[in-house]
């Protein structure tokens, strides 16, 4: 009944799109964009690319914990929107460090600006005390130190600051108050026009209507068309999240056939690695900025960090061809599980046939059982009419013995 011939095979072959090259992947990094909306990385991949701002050793134990399927940390929220929150604390703070800011627009500034705080502050407590998640006894602490799964508060703290740094789309093109909705905004814009129509300053006005406006205008913007993000850096940390997630969360991948593949590769270990060189590699090439911002009038020196610059490259390319090895994993296990699922239609189809076969080899094995039924049904029926012949005397009989008309005894029954 199913034709397993190579054609079907290679038609469905040729209609999945190829895997990313490395070249591809190089110019997302250069653009820090990539095409179409992306989902935000699970918690899971941020907090293994938060792992890359850790210690060895720390590095080590987050890995361990979610290889083991321990417990992690996490906020209600979400990492996504940690990283807008601490982005909206840094905007506010470089805002209010203008001298020019009027004294009444600062004012609503720094309010919001404590509030944001708060809020981080709430998000620290769930990453760093880990209350419920990570061990807090003494006996539970000692039992995870000697399992080496215990995660060292100075560890939780580098961390956090890691997850604030949580690569996340268009995080630059939308502010986190204008996130909270147009009419959030518009209060805010409301209650500095008031304070400045009040207090006379034109100034003040012009800050209100900068704020209103340009509010306004993101939030009627509408659902961007690319997935953009600060620098290359983090281009490249959230592609190689974004692989993780589809390896990981593939069924196919969790399935009986790629259990070989499982044990000879530590996809949480590999992620974590990558996002250690890439935040390495990009504290490197701030420090090689900023010593030659600072001392490039010598131009040895200038030349010299050229020359470290130039070594520094194939550490990217390297970088680079490590993600897209993951792409090509995912890719691969993506069309492993088309396969899966064709292979799973094969096999119904051929339960069917089994089963059909079965019923045809039954039907020759009952032949004399259908004989038999089909002269027990002869037998039951003739049966029937003599229960009704039976039933009609019996009836005839009954009649007899009540009369139609009813006798009328005396008063007094005496017997002659």
């Amino acid at each position: 009944m199913v034709d397993k011939g190579s054609e079907g095979q290679g038609s469905r072959g040729s209609g999945r799109m190829p895997a990313r090259s490395s070249e591809q992947i190089r110019e997302w990094c250069d653009r820090s964009a990539l095409p179409g909306e992306r989902r935000e990385l699970s918690d899971t991949a941020a907090l293994l690319v938060a792992a890359g701002y850790l210690t060895p050793g720390g590095r080590a134990i987050v890995v361990r914990r979610i290889s083991t399927g321990r417990p992690m940390p996490t906020v209600p929220a979400g990492f996504g929107d940690l990283r807008r929150l601490q982005r909206a604390i840094v905007q506010l703070e470089h805002q209010l460090s203008n001298p020019v800011v009027p004294s009444v627009v600062g004012a609503v500034m720094r309010n919001r600006l404590n509030g944001l705080q708060r809020r981080r502050d709430d998000a620290r407590k769930h990453i760093v005390t880990a209350k419920g998640v990570l061990a807090s006894g003494t006996r539970a602490i000692r039992r995870e130190r000697r399992e080496n799964i215990y995660l060292e508060i100075e560890e939780r703290e580098r961390l956090f600051s890691g997850l604030l740094c949580t690569p996340t789309p268009n995080v630059n093109s939308s502010g986190y108050v204008r996130r909270a909705g147009t009419a959030a905004i518009d209060r805010i814009a409301g209650v500095v026009g008031q304070v400045a129509a009040k207090s006379g300053n034109p100034q003040a006005g012009q800050w209100a209507d900068q704020l209103l406006t340009t509010s306004r205008d993101a939030a009627q913007a509408g659902a961007p068309r690319s997935a953009t993000f600060v620098d290359g850096y983090e281009t490249l940390l959230f592609i190689a999240g974004h692989y993780y997630d589809r390896i990981v969360g593939n069924p196919a991948w969790r399935s009986d056939h790629f259990e070989v593949q499982r044990t000879q590769v530590n996809l949480h270990a590999e992620l974590a690695e990558i996002a250690a060189d890439v935040i390495g590699l990009r504290a490197v090439r701030i420090d090689l900025d900023r010593a030659k911002r600072n001392g490039g009038f010598d131009r040895t020196f200038a030349a010299q960090i050229d020359q470290r610059e130039t070594t520094l490259r194939p550490v990217w390319s390297e970088l680079i061809d490590r993600v897209q090895a993951l792409g090509e994993v995912a890719h691969v296990v993506e069309s492993a599980a088309v396969e899966l699922q064709v292979l799973a239609e094969y096999n119904k189809a051929m339960t069917l046939d089994d089963r059909i076969d079965a019923l045809i080899a039954r039907s020759g094995d009952r032949e004399i059982s259908v004989d038999n039924t089909m002269r027990l049904t002869e037998q039951v029926r003739s049966g029937e009419e003599q229960l009704r012949i039976y039933r009609d005397v019996l009836q005839g009989n009954i009649a007899r013995i009540s009369p139609a008309v009813p006798r009328e005894l005396p008063a007094r029954y005496e017997p002659s």
